[in-house]
């Protein structure tokens, strides 16, 4: 089956995902300081696009332009298309950001330019440069035929151009040239004293630069501008030559910050000094993103985060503790299957049933993989007190995280220095399953205990990240989980398992097989259908087996957070339907429920639809069996399905559509539906019934017995 227009372009449909989360902060309903946020989310995002995926579009035209993208499009096709549809989104996130700055000095949290220092704020700036920045700050001149000075990836630098202090006139094209790099350990927002009530801050470069001419005496800065580099970090380790996995990481580590540009943003200065810069730092002009504004804005995420001013924040939502700490909790994983709905559900149990395992004598051994995890992860603590404690440990700590591996090599020589055993990931594959796996001897003999996760073991982002986790005893699961450990970890052969599937070996086949199987059954005159919970999908066989089953008759219905290549609405995928909701927490669970008749299969996995998901990847997806569980699952979706304050519509033209309540029948507006309220909504009422529903026994006192 090919169809004229199977495909949207996977950059394009990424950008519109980060023009969805920007949308976030028009929105009159979010906090203020929420908008901030999003804004910042805007640009980490978009920082990481270019050091991988722009990277990635260079170099497929560095090495002949020749393979089509899905979509019909070359590789210079689609940067070209990358590079518009990114100013465009700029020059929208830098208009709010203007909006939200004016709105913040209304309401007292200034922006505060060196024009608008008060005596205060002058006496200050002028002392902190001299006590913490004058001895730190190293101008560096640029000479012609000489390498440019040192920028690094993602710094924050500064370029001026400088006369000679008696010197009146002058051309910009004589003067000469100097930079300087703002070193990364400042603080980018720099609060000043405020006598005038509410509050006001700088950025570090303004301040930096407004009295930069005491770092160049004899000399005066008559132009000046800030820029950054975004370097090229989609760079891969030759897993066949290097002996050593973990000196080569760190090489890779070092060569992105000398790595070729793939965006230079700057802000200020004349045109003189941008075409000198560009010309000292031989980059295509292509490269350059001119802002009118501060740049680097994820740095507002501080700003977002500072404490007080909860009426400019969401409420406080707390995460409901569903496992009692007063209750055994292997006593209650034996009975039966456990699903936390995180954040809605808190991350505790998790974290408490590793830390009691640590100590625990009768717990064995405990296996684990660790992808992503927090700066001071209480599951790495708890796994180096287990080795610490003579339990054999096991991690399969995953290097090729991209931009945490140097935390994931801090966390690999913590368990080792623990005794623990580490394993650094997987020649060829990265390792993105969750799994966790604790043996332990008890009276009735050897019994395992499971973890099975659609997140990382990240305490911070189980906070902020909507994911589910499975807690189970079940022997037909923990055998199959210790199956898939001694496949990642030693030399086991890969086998076909009956509950759990995994990638790269039989996921893409499984899920595949599931869908046709549904559209045979749909050939059949059964009613069948597919929901789904995806952060991407971008897997051309996966898209084009959905459209062979919407072709039957499946009425399938997606939720897909970010990139969707799959085009609704035609003739060949009328009967599919996809959203994205954008809100609070980051929609991160994987979910997948397949429907025929009264037969309903339903599937949580750590692996997105993406052929570097199934092909690229070990990963793994596994069935929801206990009827209660698959109730909460299921009924997760269609709470989300019905969202009609936070969702977007996929449009067969590839536009979104904001959702919004509309009229019914007779002209009465529908009750706004916003799904994480719901959740939270849920989860506070079902808080207080636990409160209810403790126990106070009267502690009767009485003479003791002689």
């Amino acid at each position: 089956m090919e169809h004229a227009q199977e495909f949207f372009n996977r950059e394009l449909s990424w950008i519109d995902f980060n023009r969805r989360v920007l949308d976030e902060a028009r929105q009159t309903s979010v906090p203020l300081l929420e908008k901030v946020k999003f804004l910042s989310i805007v640009s980490s995002n978009f920082d990481e696009f270019f050091m991988v995926r722009v990277a990635s579009l260079r170099r497929a035209i560095k090495s002949g332009d020749r393979s089509y993208a899905q979509g019909g499009l070359l590789p210079s096709e689609t940067l070209r298309l990358v590079q518009d549809r990114c100013r465009e989104t700029y020059s929208e996130q830098y208009g709010l950001w203007k909006e939200l700055s004016q709105q913040l000095t209304d309401l007292g949290i200034r922006v505060t330019a060196q024009q608008d220092y008060t005596q205060e704020h002058l006496a200050y700036v002028r002392e902190f440069h001299q006590k913490e920045l004058f001895n730190v700050l190293s101008p560096v001149k640029v000479e012609e035929k000489r390498p440019f000075p040192f920028t690094g990836n993602l710094r924050m630098n500064l370029a001026f151009l400088i006369v000679p202090t008696g010197e009146v006139k002058f051309s910009l094209t004589d003067c000469k040239m100097i930079v300087l790099e703002i070193p990364p350990y400042l603080s980018r927002i720099v609060w000043l004293p405020e006598t005038r009530g509410g509050r006001s801050f700088t950025f570090v470069e303004d301040m930096i630069a407004d009295l930069a001419d005491n770092l160049v005496p004899g000399y005066r800065i008559v132009d000046r501008l800030t820029f950054r580099i975004t370097r090229d970090a989609d760079i891969a380790v030759d897993e066949d030559k290097e002996e050593d996995f973990v000196e080569a990481m760190g090489k890779i580590l070092q060569g992105r910050l000398h790595s070729n540009p793939m965006r230079l943003e700057v802000t200020g200065g004349s045109p003189e000094l941008l075409s000198r810069l560009i010309a000292a730092l031989d980059v295509d002009p292509s490269l350059v993103y001119s802002f009118d504004g501060p740049l680097n804005l994820k740095d507002l995420m501080s700003l977002a985060l500072m404490p007080g001013y909860d009426d400019l924040k969401y409420p406080a939502w707390t995460s409901r503790r569903t496992l009692s700490d007063d209750e055994d909790l292997w006593e209650l994983i034996r009975q039966e299957d456990h699903l936390l709905f995180h954040p809605y559900e808190s991350f505790s149990p998790l974290v408490r049933l590793l830390s009691e395992a640590a100590t625990d004598p009768d717990v064995l051994s405990i296996r684990m993989t660790l992808y992503r995890t927090s700066g001071d992860s209480p599951v790495v603590q708890a796994l180096a007190q287990a080795a610490m404690e003579g339990k054999q440990v096991t991690v399969l700590v995953e290097l090729k995280a991209r931009f945490d591996e140097q935390q994931n090599m801090g966390w690999a020589q913590t368990l080792e220095q623990a005794g623990g055993i580490v394993i650094y990931g997987i020649a060829g594959l990265k390792v993105h399953a969750k799994a966790c796996l604790i043996v332990r001897r008890e009276s009735d003999g050897i019994r395992r205990y499971a973890h099975l996760g659609t997140g990382n073991y990240h305490d911070k982002t189980a906070r902020l990240y909507t994911d589910f986790g499975l807690l189970t005893a079940r022997p037909e699961f923990t055998h199959e989980v210790a199956q898939f450990f001694n496949a990642i970890t030693g030399y086991s052969a890969i086998s076909k398992m009956r509950h759990l599937v995994m990638a790269p070996h039989y996921m893409k086949g499984r899920l595949i097989a599931l869908i046709d199987g549904l559209t045979r059954q749909a050939n059949l005159g059964v009613r069948c259908s597919i929901t789904a919970k995806l952060n991407s999908l971008a897997d051309d066989d996966v898209i084009r087996s959905l459209y062979r089953a919407s072709e039957a008759g499946v009425t399938i219905r997606l939720n897909v957070r970010g990139i969707c290549m799959l085009v609704p609405g035609k003739e060949f995928s009328q009967n599919i339907h996809v959203i994205s909701i954008v809100d609070r927490y980051l929609e991160h669970a994987r979910v997948f429920v397949f429907r025929a008749g009264e037969l309903e299969d339903v599937y949580l996995s750590s692996a997105d639809w993406m052929f570097r998901n199934l092909e690229r990847r070990v990963e793994l997806m596994f069935p929801v069996l206990q009827a209660n569980l698959k109730e909460k699952v299921t009924d997760s979706l269609e709470v989300l399905f019905r969202d009609n304050v936070k969702a977007h519509t996929l449009q067969s033209d590839g536009t979104w559509k904001r959702s919004q309540p509309s009229l019914d029948e007779n002209g009465v507006l529908e009750e706004e539906r916003r799904a994480q309220g719901i959740f939270q909504h849920r989860m506070r009422q079902a808080s207080e019934l636990d409160r209810k529903a403790v126990k106070h026994d009267l502690v009767v006192r009485r003479r003791a017995t002689k």
